[in-house]
């Protein structure tokens, strides 16, 4: 494992205009063989993971696929944001990533034609942002593109009015049980985008699954959480949300102030996942990675149990 440290993307989002030194630990692919394709992990709500994140890594490195793991809590002095969302803004992890894309495009250990980016939740979510087209327009003369996108259980309450995307691979893993980024609403997104022109859109529902099903064990509730699943919103093309329930366009602060009085409640479940669950959802990224040529030799590889402890 190498740490890497990078200054953040900062674009025209009143979210990610605050400059930040972040870092994110590389995780290479043993007896790698040239450059290797690479994904690029953005955390949950609950920061970096050992049965999450950690574990993400590691099965993408025994595919052949470096993974490096974005820290965009530690580095701006916040642990978690479960209970407060605004304390890291998914547009903030946003431009980590691409940040951290246009330093790994000049690392030669990298395939600079093969680096996608993934997400559980509000990774999720920001991994989702990536590919949106529009938001390439904010982020002005910047040049680089993920090559493919893997959003797992992400927030889709907020959604671009304008669903077109640069046409880049997306799927979307998604749990049947979620009550903090319901299916349906990340299901009605992905559609939204096929209708907009990319064809290159997977979307699977796990039917046994509850939101967080890295966390092996039974479902627990986790009591502080900001759920904005009540809170259904538009984003327009110049950064506005047109909030439904309110009838119409709020800036970004104010849309935070209105929401936390009108639509924000507490609480979620989470966990609940078995070791057969996430080794079939482990399996399906890997063979969707394997799809679009970013892990071609390791297609049939089973997930190691070890992994899965």
């Amino acid at each position: 494992m190498e740490q890497l440290r990078f200054d953040t993307l900062t674009f025209d989002h009143p979210a990610a205009c605050r400059p930040a030194r972040v870092t994110a630990s590389l995780h290479l692919p043993e007896q790698a063989q040239g450059p290797v394709p690479c994904m690029v992990l953005l955390t949950s709500s609950a920061g970096v993971q050992r049965h999450r994140e950690h574990y993400y890594a590691a099965a993408l490195n025994e595919a052949g696929i470096a993974a490096a793991i974005v820290d965009s809590f530690g580095p701006r002095g916040v642990r978690r944001t479960v209970a407060d969302q605004t304390l890291v803004s998914a547009a903030q992890m946003e431009g980590d990533a691409f940040a951290l894309l246009a330093l790994l495009r000049g690392d030669p250990r990298i395939d600079p034609q093969r680096i996608g980016v993934m997400g559980v939740s509000k990774g999720g979510g920001a991994a989702l942002a990536t590919a949106i087209a529009v938001r390439q327009r904010w982020r002005g003369g910047f040049p680089h593109l993920f090559d493919l996108h893997v959003a797992i259980c992400p927030g889709a309450t907020a959604q671009h009015r304008d669903a077109a995307t640069q046409g880049r691979p997306i799927f979307f893993m998604l749990a049947a049980h979620d009550d903090y980024t319901p299916a349906p609403m990340a299901v009605e997104y992905a559609e939204r985008m096929r209708a907009a022109g990319n064809g290159r859109i997977k979307v699977k529902v796990y039917g046994s699954a509850h939101h967080g099903w890295e966390s092996i064990g039974p479902v627990h509730d986790i009591r502080d959480a900001e759920n904005w699943s009540c809170c259904r919103n538009w984003i327009e093309d110049d950064g506005r949300h047109f909030v439904i329930a309110a009838g119409r366009a709020m800036s970004e602060p104010e849309y935070q102030a209105w929401a936390r009085r009108h639509c924000v409640t507490r609480g979620a479940r989470a966990g609940g996942g078995t070791a057969a669950l996430k080794a079939r959802a482990t399996a399906d990224l890997l063979a969707f990675l394997a799809v679009h040529d970013f892990a071609p030799a390791w297609t049939n590889r089973a997930v190691p149990a070890t992994l899965l402890e």
